[in-house]
């Protein structure tokens, strides 16, 4: 009889890639700070310890920037300054609605993958069903096996009996037990042929339901590199205007 075909194995689920670390700012240095003061916001890159420093500057009503560049503590007051980084964090809100909408691709994709493992189950529980009639199978073949040793082995003996009708008379019945044994034989293939069947069925499914894991792995990549590129992008534009307020002379030096 043919051999029984293997169970295929479930795959494990590829487990979704983590979102990169956002990227420091722009020509940020380890030690550089950037807080803006309003009364009632306050946006802070770097140390938050700063804070504490920069709020003993605020006066009621007037935004101010505490920026640590180089190791060095500047204060900016200046109004042009001021509008154009409250103009930048408004686009940074604006940023906020659109990283919103991206959380929420995010979500749907994680629901998505969550369905796909209970899929990935079902099929481990049906491959674990098969697996049993299989284990039948097997067992039924061997039995077959063993009845036509039997059968031979009786053939074997008939061979040297001398009465040619008794002889006949038996090779009969073999032949009977013989025909028997066909016919069960074909009705174990036919059943083994069924199993095949569903087991490539079910490695299909999983070949699919990988793809599908793998296409929900890449766009959750590409959602997290694109939400880091974005925040990269605002924060280097919010220092390089803090940059050349320093480079004319609009920030104020603080002692160190």
């Amino acid at each position: 009889p043919p051999a029984l075909p293997a169970l295929p194995r479930l795959a494990a689920a590829p487990r979704p890639p983590a979102p990169p670390a956002p990227p420091a700012p722009m020509d940020m240095e380890d030690g550089d700070t950037f807080a803006y003061l309003s009364d009632g916001r306050t946006m802070i890159v770097g140390s938050s310890d700063e804070v504490h420093l920069a709020r003993t500057f605020k006066q009621k009503g007037k935004d101010i920037i505490f920026v640590r560049r180089d190791d060095k503590p500047f204060l900016i007051r200046d109004p042009q300054t001021l509008e154009q980084v409250r103009k930048l964090m408004e686009d940074a809100g604006k940023l906020g609605d659109a990283q919103g909408a991206l959380g929420q691709q995010q979500a749907a994709l994680g629901q998505k993958q969550a369905a796909l493992g209970q899929k990935q189950a079902a099929l481990g529980q049906k491959q674990a069903e098969l697996a049993y009639p299989q284990t039948q199978l097997a067992a039924k073949h061997a039995a077959l096996a063993s009845k036509r040793a039997d059968i031979a082995m009786e053939r074997a003996r008939l061979a040297t009996l001398g009465d040619d009708t008794e002889r006949d008379r038996q090779e009969a019945g073999l032949d009977k037990r013989e025909a028997d044994l066909d016919r069960e034989g074909e009705g174990l293939d036919k059943q083994q042929e069924e199993i095949g069947k569903k087991m490539e069925a079910l490695g299909e499914q999983q070949e699919k339901l990988g793809e599908e894991q793998e296409k929900l792995g890449d766009q959750q990549a590409k959602l997290a590199e694109e939400q880091a590129a974005r925040h990269h992008e605002q924060l280097k534009k919010v220092m390089n205007v803090v940059d050349e307020a320093i480079r004319k002379g609009l920030a104020e030096p603080l002692p160190t």
